[in-house]
């Protein structure tokens, strides 16, 4: 037992001196970024440990300039603060930053990178990309879209009116999104109270609540062949049950596919492996077995259900905190639509509705950080040197709040996104990113962007929502994790609106 405690001592006193050599020599070949004064090897810890690293690195900016340096444990990363060194790396430069960091956690919920949001840029991830998203704009064609929204909605619309007092709008939230995003990956339309679908949704609350702050075995991989910390663990089991159901819906539809039937996001997976083989492609079989499968559709159902109901939960708390402008809103619906079914064609004309849903996506921080780039050679950004292996991140709330691009920018003011005339604005704000941009743009954005706009619309229509009676509106928020801003728990009154 002595002799195993000394070997273990001596090859961490040993990969120590390498990595604290390795960074002196990285610091005297190439000009980086500035940054704070830190102890080597373990790194600026206050900063990359709290969840309000996107405020505190913020702070950073201003000392600094917008691009910061920090070292996270034995890891260098640089952190993008302003739209100017955003737009040059992730657009300019876009094929330098397309890379992803190879991370411990997530090599285990991507089974090694199999996926298309944390999988390394590379011929294999540009093929799966391509796919997924010709199988999503399936879903813009004609009024598939918009029915699908509208029954779903109304199921859930109805059950709300049941509420006789306040209740969690974020319940309902969870309950319509994974219900929406089971019948577009899985062609499934599940009862309201199905509890196949609530266990998926704990599943996915427990793996953001319980690990969204990281693991030490992030840092330090190595650690957990020595050391299997009890968090690890959990991780391994909550992966496993999440993948599992994947595997599940994944092995139903090969069991019942019928070559040229499409019925849902999965089919069109298997269509296009179906078509690789007629083709004898064997390059593109290869890359379409099980599992690259299973990690496609795992990143359009999570991408798509947690970025899309914290979207509406934060919608939703502005349209309580801000009675005038969800009275406005419902004013332009009522004129626009009236009282039948809000349809596609309806969208380019509630312009103010959408101008909310947009000014909540800037107001909002639920993107954080987002997910982290990697430098695939060596490149530069502002003027600095940015080694080949960096993890270079954008602070998405810098971005929002950055006052030189937005006027007051703590505000919630819709009108940011509207010309003279009340319409949107062709052009968005620059420094307005919610779906990223380069190479690693968000693969949903085009179905996304009408999906929030039609269940917000929908909800108003019906309902005029706000805070129980002597409840005082506020913006607090608490913090979820690497960055993510969420509404502190607050609850709501519904009341049916004349006429509807």
């Amino acid at each position: 037992m002595l002799k195993l405690s000394i070997n273990i001592q001596t090859i961490l006193v040993g990969m120590g001196i390498g990595l604290f050599v390795y960074y002196v020599i990285k610091r005297m070949r190439y000009r980086l970024p500035p940054g704070p004064w830190c102890i080597p090897l373990i790194g600026h810890y206050k900063i990359y440990s709290s969840p309000e690293i996107h405020l505190k690195t913020a702070e950073l900016a201003k000392e600094y300039g917008s691009i910061v340096r920090l070292s996270v444990g034995p890891q260098t990363w640089v952190v993008l603060n302003d739209i100017n060194s955003v737009l040059e790396a992730m657009v300019k430069k876009k094929a330098d930053f397309a890379g992803r960091p190879q991370i411990t956690s997530g090599d285990v919920f991507t089974e090694g990178g199999k996926d298309i949001a944390l999988g390394n840029y590379s011929a294999s991830w540009k093929f799966h990309r391509k796919i997924a998203g010709k199988a999503l704009r399936n879903y813009l064609q004609g009024d598939l879209l918009e029915n699908m929204i509208q029954d779903n909605m109304n199921k859930f619309l109805d059950k709300m009116a049941e509420e006789k007092g306040p209740f969690v709008f974020k319940e309902y939230a969870d309950l319509i999104i994974f219900h929406q995003l089971y019948t577009i990956c899985f062609g499934e339309k599940r009862p309201v109270d199905d509890p196949e679908v609530k266990r998926f949704i704990k599943l996915d609350n427990d793996l953001l609540e319980k690990f969204g702050s990281g693991f030490f075995e992030d840092l330090f991989p190595y650690l957990k062949n020595i050391f299997t910390t009890a968090k690890w663990k959990k991780l391994l089991v909550l992966t496993e049950d999440i993948l599992n159901v994947l595997r599940k819906k994944l092995k139903e539809h090969e069991e019942t596919f019928q070559p040229g039937v499409n019925r849902d996001f999965i089919d069109s997976m298997l269509i296009a492996k179906q078509e690789a083989k007629d083709e004898g492609n064997e390059a593109a079989l290869e890359i379409l077995d099980d599992t690259h499968l299973v990690q496609t559709i795992s990143d359009i159902f999570f991408a798509g259900v947690d970025t899309t109901r914290y979207t509406m939960d934060w919608f939703v708390y502005f349209m309580t905190r801000f009675p005038e402008t969800q009275a406005k809103c419902q004013e332009e619906i009522d004129r626009v639509v009236g009282s039948k079914q809000i349809s596609m064609k309806d969208r380019g004309n509630l312009d103010y509705t959408e101008a909310c849903i947009f000014e909540t996506m800037r107001l909002s921080n639920f993107i954080g950080f987002g997910i982290p780039h990697m430098t695939v050679c060596d490149s530069q950004v502002g003027g600095y040197d940015v080694p080949k292996g960096t993890t270079v991140l954008i602070n998405y709330w810098a971005l929002n709040h950055d006052p030189k691009q937005w006027k007051d920018p703590e505000q919630f003011d819709p009108h940011r996104f509207l010309d003279e005339n009340g319409k949107m604005k062709p052009a968005k704000p620059d420094s307005w990113l919610p779906f990223s941009a380069g190479h690693r743009v968000c693969l949903g954005e085009s179905l996304a962007k009408p999906e929030l706009l039609l269940m917000s619309a929908n909800l108003l229509q019906r309902f005029e929502i706000s805070l129980p009676e002597g409840v005082k509106p506020n913006l607090e928020c608490h913090m979820q994790g690497f960055g993510v801003e969420l509404p502190s728990d607050y609850k709501i009154v519904v009341k049916e609106r004349a006429g509807r």
